[in-house]
């Protein structure tokens, strides 16, 4: 974490490539969260602080060059990347320090539960989308139910488990996904592996949509009218 914090915040990085700004500061990112297990929530909020602070040194930066050289100039260009770039970290520095700080749901020994958030490609909350499980062919897991995003962009959906007819408790299925859908209730995404759910456990999963949240195919039939946001369906 202390390299994090000492990791060049004077520079104004201007003299970088878009890409080669992007990889310092992601290299930068992924130092501070790998010890995130061992460290505080303090800690994370310091190093929102230090991308905070790079943010507004590299804004500063820009309407200075943009002053001096004016706004096609290649070091306008490049600080500007950088400024986007710097944003982009500090917002996925918030997303793990939410992650670290929320409660998992409590679960059954017979059941178990996928909870996280759903956000947009700027690491923004996306409100009232609907996330439900499917199988490796599409079909909507009615069993399991579905959740409609808060405020904050989080779902839990907790199934609480079954049992057969001579008592027995079966397994978490093991090839089941996740899917969602936007407030239009049109399918924008599809998980590409299977959810690795364990009885009595509750998996995270944060799901960051792609730019422009492409429409991926024909809902679900069962899943199409509960997928609307304003639906009273059962």
């Amino acid at each position: 974490m202390d390299n994090v914090n000492s990791t060049n915040t004077g520079n104004t990085l201007t003299g970088l490539t878009p890409d080669a700004a992007n990889s310092e500061l992601d290299s930068g990112l992924s130092t501070g969260l790998a010890a995130v297990d061992t460290t505080s929530a303090s800690r994370i909020d310091n190093l929102g602080l230090v991308y905070q602070a790079r943010v507004t040194q590299l804004t500063r930066t820009v309407n200075k060059l943009t002053a001096e050289y004016g706004s096609d100039s290649a070091k306008v260009v490049a600080a500007a990347a950088a400024v986007t770039a710097t944003q982009g970290a500090a917002a996925r520095v918030q997303i793990v320090k939410q992650q670290t700080t929320e409660t998992a749901p409590v679960v059954t020994s017979a059941g178990w539960a996928v909870w996280g958030h759903v956000y947009d490609s700027n690491s923004q909350p996306l409100t009232r989308y609907c996330v439900f499980l499917v199988d490796a062919q599409k079909n909507y897991q009615q069993d399991y139910g579905f959740q409609f995003t808060d405020t904050d962009g989080a779902y839990t959906i907790n199934f609480a488990g079954a049992s057969t007819q001579d008592g027995q408790t079966p397994p978490a299925p093991t090839n089941v996904f996740l899917a969602v859908t936007n407030a239009k209730a049109q399918l924008v995404y599809e998980s590409t592996k299977p959810l690795g759910l364990a009885l009595g456990s509750a998996l995270y999963v944060d799901i960051t949509l792609p730019v422009g949240e492409p429409v991926l195919g024909d809902l679900p039939t069962e899943i199409e009218r509960v997928a609307q946001p304003n639906s009273n369906a059962k």
